[in-house]
């Protein structure tokens, strides 16, 4: 469901040529200022941890994960949002501070997503999001480096890997390994922003498909 959302937005853009090897975020979002205003009340909560801030953003009905949980006190419950460690902190601010595109009236943050051309199969691709982040030979620290990467479009292999490493292929036809944390998927955590009765709102926070 969310995968095919991600093809339909990135389908509604001006299209990127297939060719594309680099994708460094956008920010299409900033020219709404009660949208800039939000954001920043969002970051300021995640920095002070403010799990009461966060469900008072998110509709009653919110969809939880593709398990069926649904709603405010699964939302927090899932996400323990009482506790200061809650993964939610990190992953909220991870995506947000990766661009945002717009389309039609909702705004999208990471803006990847929208970003990668409908030739691009949201499963089969990640964006190398750490500038110097190593494609390596082996799937290991102090492997040979094969490519530098920034901003770099891979596209994985579908061959087995340790659990915090992918192997990929990069647009020119090398072929390694990336860590996990040096990447990021479409299909990673991604948050969906729309007004409702002239509030905005996170309507989407999800992961997968």
């Amino acid at each position: 469901m969310i995968a095919a959302i991600l093809i339909s937005l990135a389908a509604a853009q001006p299209q990127v040529p297939a060719a594309i090897t680099r994708l460094t975020p956008v920010d299409q979002c900033a020219a709404d200022a009660s949208f800039v205003a939000f954001r920043t009340r969002l970051l300021e909560a995640v920095a002070r941890r403010d799990h009461a801030y966060v469900l008072s953003i998110v509709p009653a009905d919110i969809l939880v994960n593709f398990g069926g949980d649904r709603g405010r006190q699964d939302f927090a419950r899932n996400w323990r949002l009482d506790q200061p460690d809650s993964p939610f902190w990190n992953e909220i601010q991870a995506a947000l501070a990766l661009g945002c595109a717009r389309f039609e009236d909702e705004f999208v943050s990471p803006s990847l997503g929208v970003q990668l051309a409908e030739d691009f199969d949201p499963f089969d691709v990640v964006v190398a999001v750490r500038s110097g982040a190593a494609m390596r030979a082996r799937p290991e620290e102090g492997a040979e480096i094969v490519a530098a990467l920034d901003w770099d479009v891979l596209r994985m292999r579908g061959v087995e890997a340790p659990e915090n490493w992918i192997a990929v292929r990069h647009a020119d036809g090398r072929e390694g390994f990336v860590r996990r944390a040096d990447v990021r998927s479409p299909l990673d955590y991604r948050a969906h922003f729309a007004k409702a009765n002239g509030h905005w709102q996170m309507y989407i926070f999800i992961a997968g498909d």
